[in-house]
């Protein structure tokens, strides 16, 4: 069996990269459909399986900055990480950009595992304290980011915040699209285009990159990691709660404007949420995650040995994917570089627009435009483009009061 998860677990290295580096492609998509080939599967060990599902997923959180960074295609899980990972590229400096999500993913998986004993006789309290006050931490949060824009700033961050948690509600509560691709247009939209848009607007040239990934200090490496697997630990073992809101956590409450330490946190707490998916479906019996659910739905009793066996495989994947991350990233920068960059960005507009129609439809279309136009609100505003994230904040603040 051990030969079998290692085939198992490279093969969900594969996996991981290619829904990483094409846009609309999410984990869960390939769950769904390996879930429904589970009879072809059947000859091999469920161990195996569930090692592939977890390698995906974790090396997927790695890898899926690289778009992000330089092409400006977000997921939910990456949609702040555009934001600084793009003022980094445009000051020649989008491998270091890529190199610092790749730290903080690094980073946080080291430190789950070594607090692993721990986190089994902690989670359980921790869950049973907060569960019931996240809407109000959610509420505080977003007041604070109002109250700290300046003057008539605060009136445009309350638009922005309000404007984007309507969409929320109208896009999240429909069925006119899948929901494992509704996320895509929507982000697409508020984070993607409309950062391009004004590039091309501000004529924006991209300057010579450095070729290296730049030195790491020791600080903004332990202490964004230290964020990110706090910020983890809050998504993983809370319902309704994603990597963008606990991102958004990480911006406000420490208050610190740092691109590189923000940028290793929102790593780190990509790759935490899939960790602490696993540990909470252990300690508490939630699932917290589509990978966390596939691997409830096929193992029957998940006990500490099978947390641990995805403790091991998380640890080699992630290694695999940051050294898998670091080579293509090199090599998306080389084609990068040859293109100019106005050309660039209308080619990936039109490439969002097109994978919109293929993934979402018409009515993908229409969110897209509506996600857009709500997306250039912020920064023609000069408010916080975090405001934005009251696409997920609102919805899910209003489903723990039971209004929707």
């Amino acid at each position: 069996m051990f030969f079998e998860i290692l085939v198992f677990i490279a093969l969900g290295v594969v996996a991981g990269v290619v829904a990483g580096l094409l846009p609309g492609i999410h984990p869960n998509t390939i769950i769904v459909l390996m879930l429904g080939a589970l009879p072809f599967l059947s000859a091999y060990p469920l161990h195996a399986i569930i090692a592939f599902i977890i390698s995906m997923v974790v090396v997927n959180t790695i890898v899926n900055f690289i778009p992000s960074v330089f092409l400006g295609a977000p997921e939910d899980d990456t949609a702040l990480g555009v934001l600084p990972g793009h003022r980094l590229l445009l000051e020649g400096k989008g491998l270091e950009a890529v190199y610092l999500s790749v730290v903080g993913g690094i980073g946080v998986v080291l430190l789950f595992v070594l607090t692993l004993p721990v986190l089994v006789k902690v989670l359980p309290y921790a869950y049973g304290i907060i569960k019931n006050y996240i809407h109000f931490i959610l509420l505080a949060v977003v007041t604070v980011m109002i109250a700290t824009e300046k003057g008539v700033q605060k009136f445009w961050g309350l638009v922005v915040f309000v404007l984007s948690g309507i969409l929320g509600i109208v896009v999240l509560n429909s069925y006119l699209v899948q929901p494992d691709y509704v996320f895509f247009p929507l982000f697409s939209g508020l984070f993607g285009i409309s950062t391009l848009l004004i590039s091309l607007n501000d004529k924006t040239r991209l300057v010579a990159q450095i070729k290296n990934f730049g030195v790491v200090e020791k600080s903004v490496a332990i202490i964004g990691s230290i964020k990110g697997f706090f910020s983890g630990l809050i998504v993983g073992i809370l319902p309704g709660m994603g990597s963008a809101q606990a991102g958004t956590l990480v911006q406000i409450i420490t208050r610190k404007r740092d691109d590189k330490e923000y940028l290793v946190s929102l790593g780190g707490i990509n790759t935490a949420n899939a960790l602490f998916a696993l540990a909470a479906l252990y300690t508490i019996g939630k699932t917290r995650s589509g990978a966390a659910a596939a691997v409830e739905k096929l193992v029957e009793s998940f006990g500490f040995n099978e947390l641990l066996l995805l403790t091991g495989v998380a640890l080699l994947s992630a290694g695999m994917g940051a050294i898998v991350t670091l080579f293509l990233s090199k090599r998306c920068l080389f084609l990068i570089e040859r293109l100019p960059y106005d050309k660039l960005s209308i080619a990936v507009i039109a490439t969002l627009i097109v994978l919109t129609i293929i993934f979402a439809g018409l009515y993908g279309i229409l969110i897209l435009a509506v996600s857009t136009a709500i997306g250039l609100i912020a920064p023609l505003t000069k408010v916080k483009r975090s405001l934005l994230m009251g696409v997920l904040i609102l919805p899910v603040v209003l489903w723990f009061f039971g209004l929707i």
